[in-house]
């Protein structure tokens, strides 16, 4: 069975009304008429799938709060589909600005509308295999491979990770008292303590000449599988600058509770080293950077989540594996 994952939130009747006006808006504003809703997703965004008899499924995305500015994300993504072959999301324009729309929410807080054609498939997630991972290895290569020639245009805005907790005002909030009925003195304690030579860590590497720009999710939620080998990556909302093991340690993250984990890592790195050299300096520099990822999901899940136990169960051994 695929690992659950974080974050997915059922939609109430209530949630799913307030969308269906928020996707009408957005449809009136790209002017495409005759496509109705056939499903809602939340997770960081919420995504409506659209059907139409006349016209391809299209996947639009509705975000009020944007972790990086739509038109870095953009200029990456089309970057990337024109000068490799690694097989991607598609937008229904290549400009960002044809591409977006801005609607307003009941509460007046402005929604950026993002559309994409939708991309058949099954998530990664549900077919883990060395053939897959071999070639999710190949594909996080072949895209650092084209960003370490790319000239970038002047202006975007890539997120950086130089610390656990990267987006702009987060901070670890897990030594707070008012967890301590999911997370023990001591282990918050301990998490701190990682976290802080995570940021040392992380630090070091946001100043290595060799930084480019990187996919910055790049996980078994984020790629879809139609047959053995055969991927396409999505979401490139998260793209980061940075050094290119920021990449695969993100990837290395998910799964880490699997038996055949060291089993799929082992056939990624195979994929990735038949393409340029392996970048991870040592098994110490990855168990920081998976626990970073770690911590700063808990952080999230500390601060969002209705029921905060069986992800703390989850992720806190995680943590403190590295501590």
């Amino acid at each position: 069975m695929p690992p659950q994952r974080i974050g997915i939130k059922t939609l109430t009747a209530d949630d799913a009304a307030r969308a269906g006006v928020l996707v009408e808006a957005a449809l009136e504003a790209f002017g495409l008429d005759g496509y109705t809703v056939a499903s809602l997703t939340r997770h960081s965004n919420v995504t409506a799938r659209l059907v139409s008899e006349d016209g391809p499924p299209l996947a639009l995305r509705l975000r009020s709060g944007p972790t990086v500015d739509g038109r870095t994300e953009f200029e990456w993504l089309s970057a990337v589909r024109r000068g490799t072959d690694v097989r991607v999301v598609e937008p229904f324009a290549d400009d960002f600005h044809r591409n977006t729309r801005v609607v307003v929410d009941a509460d007046g807080i402005p929604v950026e509308c993002a559309l994409f054609h939708w991309a058949a498939g099954r998530p990664l997630a549900a077919d883990l295999s060395e053939t897959n991972y071999h070639k999710l290895g190949w594909m996080s290569a072949s895209l650092h491979e084209f960003a370490s020639k790319w000239v970038a245009p002047p202006g975007l805005k890539p997120l950086v990770w130089d610390r656990t907790m990267y987006y702009a005002g987060t901070s670890l909030v897990i030594t707070d008292p008012r967890h301590r009925e999911y997370v023990s003195r001591h282990d918050a304690q301990t998490v701190a303590a990682v976290a802080e030579e995570a940021d040392a860590e992380l630090g070091r590497l946001a100043e290595c000449p060799d930084r480019i720009f990187l996919h910055g999710n790049i996980e078994m939620w984020n790629v879809l599988t139609t047959s053995p080998g055969e991927l396409r990556l999505l979401d490139f909302e998260d793209v980061m600058f940075g050094h290119p093991v920021l990449d695969i340690a993100i990837t290395f993250y998910y799964g880490r509770e699997r038996s055949d984990h060291p089993l799929l890592c082992r056939a990624y790195e195979a994929g990735y080293r038949s393409v340029r050299a392996w970048p991870v300096r040592d098994s110490r520099q990855m168990d920081l950077l998976t626990a970073a990822r770690a911590a700063m999901l808990l952080n999230h899940a500390l601060l969002t989540e209705k029921e905060k136990r069986p992800v703390t169960d989850r992720l806190l051994p995680l943590i403190l594996a590295a501590a």
